[in-house]
């Protein structure tokens, strides 16, 4: 076979081996992408805890700051693992006397590090950095919400491409207030489907950050007047202009954790 006649034949192996190949990756990468959109879950079994008054027996705790309290329903069902961690933390004093390091004002605030700025203590080693995340479709980042963002992922290129990387949270989580919801936000949310009509109704009664769905580990429920009178009040506080890597806008005035107590919900909410 002549040169000439030798690469025309390569090059028509190539290019028939690479038809091939996008064909086979273009029916699997659509099959996972309509399999995994944005964390797809299924509404039909979906028990929408947060929309019932806790149970007397229910597990809680109650979170002191220096600006109210801020009494919780846990979810040991839904988010076992952070939820152990959490405990098990606050119940050692790691959140005594940490931060409120972030306010997005009127909308949610972040909180538990040990310095002001938002920043680990030097020397952590990661160790409870590394909850893998706990998403599900009974829990929503309603007003009152505990959630707690995404730190850090693992995985190579295709577990990007395909919606696959691991995705990992740790100590330090956010409180949701609540968005601005108008006529054109409640219609986008009943348009999702018929199924997330009770969520979409939840979310204008209650108010929260729609766009946090299944986005985030979510652990704790905030319930009573008190709570959500601290909630406002954190979020409506005079915030610094943003500052470090992250770009936080920390409170002008700090406000710490002082501590936390555990118990039934019977017991916490009496404070």
């Amino acid at each position: 076979m002549k040169l000439r006649e030798y690469k025309k034949a390569i090059t028509k192996a190539f290019f028939v081996v690479l038809i091939l190949f996008l064909l086979c990756f273009g029916v699997f990468s659509c099959t996972t992408l309509l399999s995994d959109q944005g964390n797809y879950v299924n509404l039909e079994y979906a028990t929408f805890v947060q929309l019932d008054e806790p149970e007397p027996n229910a597990p809680a705790m109650r979170m002191h700051t220096t600006a109210g309290d801020i009494v919780a329903e846990l979810y040991p069902q839904q988010a076992p693992d952070y939820v152990a961690q959490f405990q098990e933390l606050a119940e050692s004093g790691y959140y005594d006397n940490t931060y409120i390091f972030q306010v997005e004002q009127g909308v949610y605030f972040e909180a538990g590090t040990p310095n002001a700025d938002g920043t680990l203590k030097a020397g952590t080693d990661g160790t409870y950095e590394k909850v893998e995340q706990e998403i599900t479709a009974d829990l929503w980042p309603f007003r009152g919400a505990f959630c707690v963002p995404v730190t850090s992922q693992e995985g190579n290129f295709w577990n990007r491409f395909t919606k696959s990387m691991k995705k990992y949270c740790g100590t330090r989580f956010a409180v949701c207030n609540t968005i601005e919801l108008d006529d054109a936000a409640k219609e986008e949310l009943a348009s999702v489907s018929d199924q997330a009509k009770q969520i979409s109704d939840a979310f204008w009664e209650r108010g929260g950050i729609p766009n946090y769905s299944q986005q985030m580990t979510i652990f704790a429920q905030a319930y009573g007047d008190e709570s959500f009178a601290t909630i406002d009040a954190i979020t409506s506080v005079a915030v610094k202009d943003a500052s470090g890597e992250n770009g936080y806008t920390a409170p002008k005035e700090d406000i710490q954790i002082l501590g936390f107590e555990f118990g039934t919900y019977e017991a916490v909410s009496a404070g």
